[in-house]
């Protein structure tokens, strides 16, 4: 026979109210009282009904992390997302996008029937539609590292123009003159936001600027690969390439590989986040994310979300780290800041 709310209370001398005051932490309950209660669950292996919980409650306690979850740089978000929903009492469901909005409307639409508490979500180039869906549902989400255009929401992301400028700048000094920008779609705001710091930099110098050097795309290692072919087949190829992610940088790397380039010899290569988890790519100089930070971030403005409904939206922007190693043909520079992919 299956072991009840009502056992549970009866074991530890208390109410059933107060046990499940205890488990779901909707009111406080004194340490003494709760760690009785613990107790009185661990002997009796007591298993609480989530489902009939939710029903009265409207809460499954559950959260949704859409993303491109194969990018370790994702991977590291969500570390810091799940972690900090564990602290709180909630699971997160990581849900694989692939940057396709048809995979992301899909993903909304089966948690929405699911009644999933709320969402985290890294745009696609066509999310505005998706968005608004959840707030015609009145479900929280918050975004993270992209904006997007007509949708107010709560946001978390880096700062990537500077970021752009930054790493840009490097180059400029270091002889770079001939700069192509291999980037995402141009709908994305990352794309958007990273061109424009490249080009701020380029001001600053005194550059002037050639847009046939920018090729938008996809943030993927095959359009990388494809961009790469077409700016080094060119009459007056680049000196150097700027990835504007670590998924593109790997497709750069492969392409120049393929034309007999060598790094930093031949063609200078630099790229926006990390990519420590490849062994061959750890020369690259980059601009790094707080990854983790992000994520544990967005988690703490969602959780906020549930809590006051009606709040105002809330942006937060970190800062980026410039790393500079071997790739765009300085010393290699050792160490990362700490806590960063």
């Amino acid at each position: 026979m299956a072991v009840t709310l009502q056992d549970v209370a009866a074991r530890a001398g208390v109410s059933a109210i107060t046990v499940s005051r205890a488990l779901n932490h909707t009111s406080y309950v004194g340490a003494e009282t709760r760690a009785r209660i613990l107790a009185a669950v661990a002997e009796l292996n007591y298993v609480p009904n989530a489902v009939a919980s939710s029903l009265r409650s409207s809460k499954t306690q559950l959260l949704a992390f859409l993303t491109d979850i194969t990018n370790p740089f994702w991977a590291t978000v969500a570390r810091g997302i799940e972690d900090g929903a564990m602290e709180a009492g909630y699971g997160v469901i990581l849900c694989n996008t692939d940057e396709a909005e048809v995979k992301e409307a899909r993903y909304v639409d089966l948690l929405l029937r699911r009644r999933i508490d709320g969402f985290i979500v890294v745009p696609t180039r066509a999310s505005g539609p998706i968005l608004q869906n959840l707030k015609r549902h009145h479900v929280p989400f918050v975004l993270v590292d992209r904006a997007v255009p007509g949708v107010a929401a709560d946001c978390v992301r880096g700062d990537s123009r500077s970021g752009a400028e930054q790493l840009t700048a490097h180059l400029l000094a270091t002889g770079a003159r001939r700069i192509g920008l291999i980037t995402g779609p141009r709908t994305v705001s990352t794309a958007e936001e990273r061109v424009a710091g490249y080009q701020d930099a380029l001001r600053a110098a005194g550059q002037p600027g050639d847009e046939s050097l920018i090729l938008y795309g996809q943030y993927t290692e095959p359009w990388g690969y494809q961009a790469t072919q077409e700016l080094m087949a060119r009459p007056r190829p680049p000196d150097t390439l700027f990835a504007a992610n670590n998924f593109i940088a790997i497709g750069v790397l492969e392409a120049l590989h393929t034309f007999g380039l060598r790094v930093p010899e031949d063609v200078a290569v630099v790229c926006f986040d990390d990519m420590t988890h490849l062994t061959t790519a750890r020369f690259l100089t980059t601009v790094i994310q707080p990854a983790q930070e992000m994520g544990r971030l967005a988690l703490r403005l969602l959780l906020a979300r549930l809590a006051q409904p009606d709040r105002a939206p809330e942006e937060i922007i970190l800062p980026v780290a410039l790393v500079v190693r071997r790739s765009c043909g300085c010393p290699f520079t050792a160490g990362r800041p700490g806590g960063n992919q």
